[in-house]
């Protein structure tokens, strides 16, 4: 009973949803959907994101040491359900979602996004299933302002 308890706690806990962006060392790049983020420091600018150990972008985040947050708007429910998925990289897209390469970082910035952090890796931690990837913010563009997509706006559930 306790168990089902600490789930529902956990499950109140408000989040964002980003698509997060990476680009391993051969320069393969992808996409995926997590709303595990928080930011962690003023000066250095930093943030942590917690990415699934048994993901391939796991080993892009791991060979290429740098990734982008891509900042959804409360419409896109559409597209962070997409890159729940495995999706295919040809011609500068994800399964279809077109981005642009990072000045900083290489990493993937998702037109569709409304704001984008590019993050080089300064660190990480395990964290059980996950390992938890400290980003030095080197770079940011906001192209519209908007609401964030949080959990509150969507049935999607990650957590507890």
């Amino acid at each position: 009973m306790e168990d089902q308890i600490r789930t529902e706690v956990l499950k109140t806990i408000p989040y964002g949803f980003y698509i997060t962006g990476v680009v391993g060392a051969d320069g393969e790049a992808n996409g995926f959907t997590t709303c595990w983020v928080s930011q962690v420091s003023f000066e250095p600018q930093q943030v942590i994101v917690a990415v699934r150990k048994d993901q391939h972008t796991h080993d892009l985040v791991e060979s290429g040491g740098v990734f982008s947050l891509n900042f959804l708007d409360n419409t896109q429910e559409d597209l962070a359900r997409k890159f729940t998925q495995t999706l295919e990289h040809e011609d500068n897209t994800v399964g279809g979602s077109p981005y642009t390469t990072g000045e900083a970082t290489g990493a993937p910035l998702f037109e569709e996004a409304f704001a984008h952090l590019e993050c080089r890796v300064a660190g990480k931690m395990e964290g059980g299933d996950h390992t938890i990837y400290l980003g030095e913010v080197v770079a940011a563009s906001l192209r519209r302002p908007a609401d964030i997509l949080t959990d509150l706006d969507t049935l999607m559930d990650y957590g507890g």
